[in-house]
């Protein structure tokens, strides 16, 4: 799965948002969506993807979760209980409003929405939020893709 590209949405009246068709042959197969607000955005996995993430965490330099470091059980906790998970209509839309209404408040996921890919997941912002960060990321793409040594 290769999730690229950004397109602008309009969500409707009870906050579903129609996954870009490019998306969903590879959410469709396992019908559901796991959804965790993060930062400006919310992040959409697939069930697999989303337990894959959440190990990336703790799977560094040949190590792997320890149920004994109390920093890592609070940090898996927290992304695993921010998380819902949401399955995929038969018109392909899934229910934001499945996603605590005061975290969708936060993050400005009224109406219009763009969902961005990003590799393994998909993110979806408020469209002027997006447009703000897509123009700073503009100014600052040379110095994010190459090392200043």
């Amino acid at each position: 799965m290769y999730l690229t590209g950004s397109k602008q949405f309009n969500l409707d009246a009870k906050a579903r948002l129609t996954l870009p068709a490019t998306y969903r042959k590879d959410f469709e197969e396992q019908g559901q969506v796991i959804l965790i607000p993060l930062q400006d955005a919310l992040y959409g996995f697939t069930p697999e993807g989303f337990g894959q993430w959440v190990q990336s965490f703790f799977e560094k330099d040949g190590k792997k979760f320890e149920p004994g470091n109390r920093r890592q059980v609070a940090l898996r906790r927290k992304l695993t209980g921010s998380a819902v998970t949401v399955d995929i209509d038969s018109a392909g839309r899934i229910a934001l409003g499945r996603v605590d209404a005061q975290k969708r408040e936060k993050l400005g996921l009224k109406r219009d929405v763009t969902v961005v890919g990003v590799v393994d997941h998909f993110e979806v912002w408020n469209t002027e939020r997006w447009e703000a960060e897509n123009a700073a990321l503009d100014d600052e793409l040379d110095a994010l893709m190459f090392d200043e040594d």
